[in-house]
């Protein structure tokens, strides 16, 4: 399923200790609220910039270190996806412990776990705050190791009632 960056929604993670002078500066930019399911909250822009790039480097500017800033992911059908700051990578071939690490540290990530069931499959987690996550999945794609790549979401469900 593809997914795009929103242009005005983006999750925010702050860590405890910078939260409330970060929620207070990011509060200039648009709406705050906790996100449900996760501590995490939600940022919704008043003014919707030209791209989506832009508003993120803005509101990563005013987290800084304390924390970290990524577009809400938007389906085919209008649907939010939140990431998790974790990526998912199904490489090619199986790939052994130390190429593994090379990879994780070439495109600063963290080895979290492989997929028990399919072991070509790996999560890693994001370091940097600063990389925009569409851009990191994007460039793993064009490479030639991976078959699949994609950001770890949650998402909300509603349940639709048989009539």
């Amino acid at each position: 399923m593809k997914q795009s960056p929103s242009d005005h929604l983006f999750i925010v993670r702050i860590d405890p200790g910078n939260q409330v002078e970060a929620t207070q500066r990011l509060a200039l930019l648009g709406r705050l609220q906790p996100l449900d399911g996760c501590e995490a909250l939600l940022l919704s822009l008043r003014v919707t910039p030209a791209h989506s790039r832009s508003a993120w480097r803005r509101a990563q500017e005013i987290v800084g270190k304390a924390g970290s800033v990524q577009p809400v992911l938007i389906d085919e059908t209008g649907e939010p996806h939140y990431p998790t700051g974790e990526i998912s990578v199904r490489f090619k071939a199986l790939p052994d412990e130390d190429r593994l690490l090379r990879f994780a540290d070439d495109h600063g990530l963290l080895l979290l776990r492989r997929n028990q069931l399919v072991r070509e499959q790996v999560v890693f987690k994001l370091l940097d705050s600063s990389s925009y996550l569409p851009d990191l999945v994007q460039q793993i794609e064009r490479e030639d190791v991976a078959k699949a790549v994609w950001a770890n979401t949650f998402s909300h469900y509603q349940r639709a009632l048989a009539s």
